[in-house]
């Protein structure tokens, strides 16, 4: 008995909106292109449609299907025109992805849970939201090593930027412009103390509380695509980055200038500066803060802990032999093996969201900030800008080398070379 055609061409249309939607999420979850497109072809063919290609760009995904003289193409709108995503949310999308590769759910059933993950509410609510922000902030802040008084001044700008997040967010109009009001308002608040005797690094007291605006993560993956030869999507998410820090060194820049300061580039003396052990506090704070501003799942974040411990201790160790940025490239790959360890070993959460508090541990949006407002002020003629692409190239080469090392040496294929049955 030959299949029905109507129940055929209704199948295909709802495996082919649940890959559109699936898509769109992992976009907006900063998964890379070429992850993307292979989860997609493989759900495809796993719900027998073997003749489904995808192309996939960052703000936009087309899907082809052919059989015969059939064919179809359709689109869907990527990341940037949908709400940014919590790492509650990314976990779930990425367990969907993850199931349904395997044939573990339906089209039918992905697409109700792609729905339900898009109105799932903070854990921990408006309040949660600005704690978090500020335990984030102040983790930040103990990890560069400021005077107390700097730390009592981050944090009092992080509870003010945190309380312009929670305005912003339901006011997504105001996303293009929130990075350079809060800059600017942040470094004319910094302008301000110095008129009144405060000694501190300007950019140590301005990164801190404009952590979650750099676009690390962005910036690093788009290194990664353009190492798998995905070049529009490499090339147009850095671009996106390089802007991001453009308009965030803009209102910086304006802030200062605005109050006619002149000495944003104040050190600290090693006797001025809290304990040299403090940045290790500042890690456990850092993670438990964006724990609960990011509204992760109560379970991931013992893994995070771990992850963001093992991406500081990489860093941290080699820059005892290594220096400069280069030292990041050793903390990305440890930060990457561990992740997938505890993804694919320990059956913990996707590994994009134990590693994600280890981009901002490993500052490639701090070196950016810095490079663009330094090149911008006129301080430095190019030479930062190379500092910040060689950590870029460094931090993308971790990860590759990291995912490589466990996928050759790590990763058992059989089930008795490790006490835990493989989960891929």
């Amino acid at each position: 008995m030959s299949p029905d055609p109507t129940a055929v061409h209704a199948r295909r249309d709802t495996l082919l909106r649940f890959l559109g939607r699936l898509g769109q999420a992992q976009l907006n979850a900063g998964n890379a292109v070429p992850l993307v497109e292979r989860d997609l072809a493989a759900i495809a063919k796993v719900n027998g449609e073997q003749q489904v290609q995808v192309f996939v760009l960052p703000t936009v995904l087309f899907m082809k299907w052919e059989s015969g003289d059939e064919h179809r193409v359709d689109m869907a709108h990527g990341a940037y025109r949908v709400a940014p995503l919590r790492f509650d949310q990314i976990e779930e999308v990425l367990t969907i992805a993850r199931s349904a590769r395997k044939g573990e759910i339906t089209p039918e059933e992905g697409l109700q849970r792609i729905d339900a993950m898009w109105s799932t509410p903070h854990y921990y609510g408006d309040v949660g939201f600005v704690a978090g922000y500020l335990m984030t902030t102040l983790g930040v802040s103990i990890m560069l090593r400021p005077s107390l008084t700097g730390l009592w001044l981050t944090t009092l700008m992080a509870f003010a930027c945190a309380l312009v997040l929670v305005f912003a967010r339901r006011r997504p109009a105001w996303s293009t412009v929130l990075p350079v009001v809060v800059a600017f308002l942040l470094s004319a608040a910094v302008a301000l103390s110095y008129r009144y005797g405060l000694k501190e690094p300007a950019m140590s007291l301005l990164i801190p509380p404009l952590i979650t605006f750099l676009p690390g993560m962005m910036l690093t993956v788009s290194v990664i695509e353009l190492a798998y030869n995905s070049i529009i999507s490499g090339a147009s998410r850095m671009v996106a980055g390089f802007t991001r820090l453009i308009l965030l060194a803009f209102g910086i820049i304006g802030g200062f200038k605005a109050f006619h300061t002149t000495s944003a580039s104040l050190n600290l003396a090693e006797g001025e500066r809290i304990g040299p052990h403090w940045p290790w506090l500042g890690v456990l704070i850092f993670t438990l803060g964006l724990h609960i501003y990011q509204s992760s799942k109560r379970r991931s974040f013992g893994w995070m802990l771990i992850t963001a411990a093992m991406a500081y201790a990489g860093q941290y160790l080699s820059g005892m032999f290594i220096q400069g940025a280069s030292a990041a490239f050793f903390g990305a790959a440890l930060m990457t093996i561990t992740a997938l360890v505890i993804e694919f070993r320990f059956k913990g959460p996707p590994a994009i969201v134990t590693f994600l508090p280890g981009f901002w541990l490993l500052a490639p949006g701090s070196f950016g900030l810095v490079s663009v407002a330094s090149m911008a002020s006129g301080q430095d003629g190019g030479g930062a800008i190379f500092t910040l692409l060689f950590a870029l190239a460094g931090i993308a080469t971790g990860c590759l080398i990291g995912a490589y090392t466990y996928s050759s040496l790590l990763h058992p294929r059989s089930k008795a070379a490790w006490w835990k049955p493989d989960a891929m």
